[in-house]
């Protein structure tokens, strides 16, 4: 698996995770960045919505950012980015039970599309590969399929800058729970997205407005160019609402012991069961730092 580049694989498998998001029933203004404070807190925290991967000539990146994560004294995202155990435990949970190869439950044309894809992009189709979880193999497509030599990653970017400044980094979710999120979901329609990408040569322009929408901080673009999603039509629950829920008292908990820099996918940010809301539901002040 070391030839696979299982850092830039484990980077797009929550980037998979941004791709399914809610829409926002109400207007939030244009921003990535939001201070949170009031209901008793200290010191205020910053929440920042990320794009968990994009083009390195697109990656946004401005001074009031990082003043909020020089400000704080903590880092926190989905996962422990810091954590030495980290890629060796997803390398160890990526796997199918039993080693079992899903080639034949592809269609024909799919199945034959997306060996191809694999071999010429790794060096191996799937007879080897096909052993990988679907949602692992979609995010190995997906970071084939930018249109770039080179990506970018804001968790990466984040935790490198956390490190140089002796911040200590948290994580809201394990990797165990996180990817335990698409073991609930049906393998029969996680095989099918996959086909689709590796099929529908339309799969990234949507992408590519998913892009132009983080770019210009629209929450509301985004989670309209989402809600067209099967995948989220049926299981948006797990993938954002109940993980946002879960995330709301340990960000509390956080922010009440210290300065926060809270960085999570962009699309947990809005609508009325968003991050933004449900901190304000709790008490607290979230305002967008233009």
């Amino acid at each position: 698996m070391k030839k696979l580049s299982l850092k830039n694989v484990f980077a797009t498998l929550m980037l998979f995770m941004l791709v399914f998001q809610a829409f926002a029933s109400e207007k939030e203004e244009k921003s990535l960045l939001w201070k949170i404070s009031g209901n008793g807190l200290k010191e205020s925290s910053y929440l920042f919505g990320t794009i968990h991967m994009i083009c390195k000539d697109q990656f946004y990146m401005d001074e009031s950012i990082e003043n909020a994560l020089a400000s704080s004294k903590v880092l926190a995202m989905e996962l422990n980015m810091a954590d030495p155990n980290l890629m060796a435990e997803m390398q160890q949970l990526s796997v199918n039970p039993g080693f079992a190869n899903i080639k034949g439950e592809f269609s024909a044309e799919q199945a034959s599309a997306l060996d191809k894809f694999l071999t010429t992009s790794y060096g191996a189709g799937l007879d080897q590969l096909g052993i990988l979880k679907p949602f692992v193999l979609s995010s190995m497509v997906l970071i084939k399929m930018l249109p770039c030599a080179e990506q970018s990653s804001y968790e990466i970017f984040l935790t490198e800058k956390a490190k140089e400044q002796a911040k200590a980094v948290k994580g809201l979710e394990s990797v165990a729970f996180q990817m335990g999120v698409f073991d609930q979901i049906p393998q029969k329609l996680q095989i099918d997205e996959l086909g689709k990408m590796v099929t529908n040569p339309e799969g990234m322009d949507e992408f590519d407005k998913l892009v132009g929408a983080y770019l210009d901080q629209d929450l509301d673009m985004l989670y309209d160019l989402i809600t067209e999603n099967d995948m989220f039509r049926e299981y948006g629950n797990l993938l954002l609402e109940d993980r946002n829920k879960n995330w709301i008292p340990k960000i509390e908990e956080l922010a009440k012991e210290q300065a926060t820099f809270i960085a999570v996918g962009s699309g947990h940010l809005g609508s009325e069961t968003g991050v933004i809301a449900l901190l304000r539901k709790a008490g607290y002040t979230v305002e967008a730092v233009k």
